[in-house]
């Protein structure tokens, strides 16, 4: 590979020559050695010329040059992208079992694993201010409501995470659990989310609880069995299960176990939040979303629970790193981690059970099927579309093995619904008669679009949408859908509500950037509950059919391609309609 350009060809031979003898660091993770030579930027990001130094060649170690390269085909790669997977220090160890700041009196009979358990490889020690737990009472309630007992590590985790003062009160104000995958978290969730609403008494006010996670199909399904338990108790609970907006309301007090989307969070006051699978839960969804308003309830708690993602969000990789920091001070969040040490192999059986900390031979041998699966290049049964590298995804999934630094997220755009979604929603001839929400955007004065949703009998939302010439044949179309339909609201972008017609009988309000984002993870929740239905609508069809979205640090924003005017008034009308109706809490 001696290129022809005198200088090209010295660069190479004095670049190829550190390879040789003692070697030098990588220059991406600084830790291995350099066995590779790697073109910076990758060749195929840019029109390489000989001899114009148009790129250079660098010293990596083969895991740095296999992710810079993975990226490259993703269509992901970035100028300034890191392909370090470490961060510049080692983590920790963590405490064991037999040290003595685990001898406290709730940690009695807990303090010696059975022998199908494992010690949590990293887990804060006692809150200072604890004096005791309110596991023990959990534990019986999850035993009485569900006929199961709890598994020696769930009590473990909630001994920890219910500690409280001399005054009663819940110590931890947030709570990182991480463990390798299908262990029983999401059961242990469920119960401990129950228990949470049924506690208005002993916090002296409702108990309002937000589920949330990386995939809202998923949290509904854990929510799914506490709902089917609930229904037949009529005057103690009501369950809703319409157009996405999943809940559990105990009636005595009002308190409720809400499902919404990691991008729904936004203005709910909550005294618990649990986000699921939340490595890829944006850091601004509870940071800004959901823990200012926490701060005024009682003994309000976060508890993120996840399996590690070599591209997790800053939230669970921020979190879990400050809490490392006070592992041994308790002065932070609690951590409770089982996970292999990064320098475990792959094969490293210890390593299996660090990750488990529920073990039985099933188990090896599913982990023992998934290695030879990965080594020999097959699929995984249940693919993992966010990591499509085989040895990294059994990393993270089986050794519960945590990135030590942010992966680099790109700015890529996806489209809104999956392809042939909305396609399957059409039903022709579909009809509804009661009242309808309706959404009026312009195109920056070069045209404008209408929207409108309305229910039908059994809860799904009947879409559709027109585009127009200009504004004012729009807003004529909004006064003849308002002669013929009861309007019950009218949402308006781009201030142009003084431009309505007079005399529509409803009072028109603005559109806001929030109510975008919001209205578009609806749209994509109810799509996939098909919970939206739709009659053949050219206009809507071939705007959907181009709707891109892009994940920042705020939420979904719309992508410019395409009529995207119509596309907001759809998600305006959309997320308006399917918004719950306020009902009063019975007393």
């Amino acid at each position: 590979m001696v290129a022809p350009h005198p200088y090209a060809e010295r660069h190479y031979l004095r670049t190829r020559n550190l390879l040789l003898g003692d070697g030098v660091l990588c220059v991406h993770c600084q830790r291995e050695k350099a066995t590779e030579l790697d073109h910076d930027p990758p060749l195929a990001m840019h029109r390489h010329r000989e001899g114009t130094a148009c790129c250079r060649l660098v010293p990596c170690c083969r895991a740095c040059n296999h992710r810079s390269g993975h990226e490259v085909r993703m269509g992901r790669w970035r100028p300034g992208f890191d392909s370090a997977p470490v961060e510049p220090e080692p983590e920790r160890d963590g405490l064991a079992a037999k040290d003595r700041r685990w001898r406290v009196p709730w940690l009695d009979g807990l303090r010696v694993p059975p022998a199908d358990a494992t010690w949590p490889r990293l887990m804060t020690v006692p809150h200072p201010a604890a004096v005791g737990s309110l596991g023990p009472e959990f534990w019986a309630f999850a035993a009485e409501r569900s006929g199961k007992d709890l598994r020696w590590w769930q009590r473990l985790a909630t001994a920890r995470l219910l500690e409280v003062d001399v005054g009663g009160r819940l110590c931890w104000s947030a709570a990182v659990l991480s463990m390798a995958r299908q262990l029983g978290k999401s059961w242990l969730l469920r119960e401990l989310m129950l228990w949470r609403v049924h506690q208005g008494a002993r916090f002296g006010e409702p108990q309002d609880v937000m589920h949330t996670g990386k995939d809202l199909m998923v949290c509904k399904e854990v929510q799914r069995p506490a709902r089917l338990w609930a229904k037949p108790q009529d005057g103690v609970y009501r369950v809703r299960e319409t157009n996405g907006q999943e809940e559990i309301e105990v009636l005595a007090d009002g308190s409720r176990w809400m499902v919404r989307a990691k991008e729904a969070v936004y203005g709910y006051s909550v005294s618990m939040a649990c986000a699921d699978e939340a490595w890829k839960v944006r850091e601004s969804s509870i940071e800004e979303g959901l823990a200012p308003t926490m701060v005024e309830r009682v003994c309000p708690q976060l508890v993120l629970v996840s399996t590690a993602h070599r591209m997790a969000t800053s939230l669970m990789l921020g979190r879990r790193q400050a809490a490392l920091a006070e592992l041994e001070s308790g002065g932070g969040d609690l951590l409770v981690e089982w996970s292999a040490p990064h320098g475990a192999d792959l094969d490293d059986r210890d390593g299996w059970r660090q990750a488990s900390p529920h073990w039985t031979p099933a188990r090896e041998r599913l982990i023992e099927r998934q290695l030879a699966k990965m080594r020999a290049g097959e699929v995984d049964d249940e693919p993992d579309p966010d990591e499509p590298d085989p040895v990294e995804s059994f990393r993270t999934q089986w050794l519960n093995q945590w990135p030590r630094r942010r992966h680099s997220q790109s700015g890529n755009t996806e489209p809104l619904l999956p392809a042939g979604m909305w396609a399957s929603l059409l039903e022709e001839n579909v009809a509804s008669d009661g009242p309808i929400w309706l959404a009026v955007e312009d195109d920056i004065g070069l045209g404008a679009a209408v929207a409108a949703a309305a229910k039908l009998g059994d809860g799904r939302l009947e879409v559709d949408g027109w585009l127009w010439a200009d504004w004012d044949s729009a807003a004529d179309w909004v006064a003849r859908l308002a002669a013929s339909r009861q309007v019950r609201d009218l949402a308006v972008g781009g201030g142009l509500i003084d431009r309505l017609p007079p005399g529509l009988g409803v009072t028109a309000r603005p559109a806001t950037a929030t109510q975008t984002r919001v209205g578009l993870a609806a749209l994509r929740d109810l799509a996939g509950s098909r919970a939206v239905v739709h009659d053949v609508c050219a206009d809507l069809d071939a705007a959907l059919a181009v709707a891109r979205v892009r994940e920042t640090a705020t939420g979904l924003l719309l992508a410019q391609v395409g009529p995207i005017h119509l596309v907001k008034a759809l998600v305006w009308a959309v997320q308006a309609a399917s918004r719950p109706a306020k009902i009063p809490a019975v007393h």
